[in-house]
């Protein structure tokens, strides 16, 4: 599944995305095959694959380190038309509209 991360500039780490925040685009990527059944709803892939995110970008590892660094709480990661940020404890659907 094709995503694309936002990283927040403004809640400094202690909170999950809010309107008028500060966000700068950063890496583009692609989960691959989901394991899960194409009938579930966007937004239940999302939360699904966006743990997946989280997984591969705090690895050492991870894919660019330059234009993605660790994802922290207040980034936001999008899936099409779902936006998710990430909150103390797992991950909070905002509307960046």
């Amino acid at each position: 599944m094709r995503y694309r991360i936002f990283h927040n500039q403004t809640a400094m780490f202690w909170r999950p995305y809010e309107p008028g925040d500060v966000l700068v685009p950063g890496y583009e990527g692609d989960t691959g095959e989901s394991v899960f059944p194409l009938a579930l709803s966007l937004r239940d892939r999302a939360r699904y694959e966006a743990e997946i995110v989280f997984r591969i970008h705090n690895m050492d590892d991870r894919p660019d380190g330059r234009t993605a660094p660790s994802l922290s709480v207040g980034d936001v990661v999008v899936f099409g038309e779902v936006a998710l940020s990430v909150d103390r404890f797992g991950w909070k659907e905002v509307s960046l509209g």
